[in-house]
Order: C-alpha cells, then structure tokens, then sequence
C-alpha cells in the first residue's frame, strides 16, 4: 500500500486549551464539570461530517515519524484535507516512552482552531492501567467548556460504555503542529546516513544527541544526497527540506522514502 505524504507547511493558530499552571502558592481546585452545553450535539454532528468528508477525500499532509531511541518516546501527526486542501482534523499518534501512555489525539477543527478534540490512549499513570476514551468541546477563544470520558481496563470494553462528564480537560494541538511544520524539537538537520542489510537511511533531527530522530529510506541518489554522502561530518546538523512518501509493505510494516530535497538556505 502506498500512502502520498505532502509535506506542506502549515500555518494554524493552535488552541492552548490546557489548564493554567499554578504557583506553589496558588490553591489547586478541582476541574469544573459540565454536564452539558446548549451546541454539542450540533459539534457533534459536525465531527461525524469531517470524519466522512476526510475518508471520502483520503488526502494527507503529515509529519515524519519521529522517535527518541533510548526513551521510546514517539510521536507523527496526520494533517486530513477537504477536497479544497483545507485541513479539518490533526489526528496525533504518541508514545511518552518507556512504558508510559500512548495512544492518539484527534484535533477537529474549524477556522484553524480545535472545537473538539478526542483522546483514546492507555493511560498507565494510576495504580492500574487503563484505556481512557476522553472527549472535550471549546468555545470560539479556544476556552474547553465542557469534557467527557468512558474508561476502562480494555479498549473493546470501554467502547460499549457510555461517555460521562468529567472534570474540564482541554488539550493543546502547538506540539502536533510543530512536528508538521518541522519547527524547534523536530527541526530536520542532517544527522548522518544509516546502512541496515541492503538499505540506506538518512537520519534527520534535532541538533542535540537525546533530540527527537526520524529516518527516511534513499533508494536513489540526487544532488543532496551525493553532497551529504560526499562530506557527511561536514555536513552534520545542517537543516534540510525533504520530502518523503509513506509506503505500508505486505507485512503491515510502514517506512518512509525519500523522494528529493535540498538544503535549506539554499
């Protein structure tokens, strides 16, 4: 199977939407829960028609897959596009490493911003793991207004629940974008070139050691990749553009190809 990655630049306003962090002076109180709103079912209805409008259009703009190897923390975005190249909803694949939650973070969106976002992950951070189905709804400034969640110890059990209200939990989407745009921790400098069996990787990434990582597959060369293979140590850290297909093998196995590129300040 191949999947057609554009590797555009996108500029969104992403919803804060997080609680506000608190001094050690401040005094915590508990989430305000709200049992419902006068326009969620009409939110909800429009979730349903973008859910429908992307799988009919079946068009990407994604990030690469990007990983920390000695933390497992993982993470690669998926930006799903209108028949007018409009994107309508950020879906968020995570892994916080080395046991911790991993799931996905569904942003839909309206004028750039999220008015709903969805959450499915196991969460592993209580006495118990679970797998937590978490839904929360927002006002035009981004604000959450209300949040709801069903959860349990299996995911194919806690999709036969009903969802309950829940203290307010608004997520933020800055992460997904910056790992879209290729911007701070998933910057996209040379890191030097991979040989595994008969293959060849470039790996890109951030300029620090412990930084996040993504590795392409060059099955051909052109003028980058012969300059980089000429002086790789030169040429560590130096940002690139590239672009990259997403191919899926018999196996279910999915990597990313390199396609063509150049250096950035060129």
């Amino acid at each position: 199977m191949l999947k057609y990655i554009f590797p555009v630049l996108l500029v969104l306003t992403a919803c804060g939407g997080g609680e506000e962090k608190k001094t050690p002076t401040e005094k915590t109180e508990a989430p305000k829960v709200v049992v419902s709103f006068e326009n969620e079912a009409e939110m909800d209805e429009r979730v349903v028609e973008i859910d429908a409008i992307v799988t009919q259009v079946g068009m990407t703009a994604s990030s690469l897959y990007y990983s920390k190897g000695e933390t497992g923390e993982s993470i690669q975005v998926d930006g799903h596009l209108n028949a007018d190249n409009q994107i309508l909803k950020i879906e968020e694949f995570f892994s916080d490493g080395n046991g911790k939650s991993s799931g996905r973070r569904m942003y839909y969106l309206n004028d750039g911003k999220p008015f709903v976002t969805v959450e499915q992950f196991d969460d592993v951070t209580g006495t118990k793991a679970q797998f937590v189905d978490r839904i929360s709804y927002y006002d035009a400034n981004g604000k959450v207004i209300k949040t709801k969640e069903r959860k349990g110890d299996y995911q194919e059990v806690v999709e036969t629940m009903k969802y309950k209200p829940v203290g307010l939990a608004g997520i933020s989407m800055d992460r997904a974008m910056r790992a879209i745009n290729q911007q701070k921790e998933f910057e996209t400098t040379f890191q030097g070139f991979i040989d595994q069996d008969i293959f060849t990787y470039m790996s890109v990434g951030e300029k620090k050691a412990d930084g996040f990582r993504s590795a392409i597959r060059c099955d051909f060369k052109d003028p980058l990749i012969n300059d980089l293979s000429n002086d790789q140590k030169g040429n560590i850290g130096r940002k690139l553009l590239v672009n990259f297909q997403k191919h899926t093998d018999e196996t279910g196995f999915e990597f990313q190809v390199y396609t063509g590129g150049k250096f950035a300040d060129e």
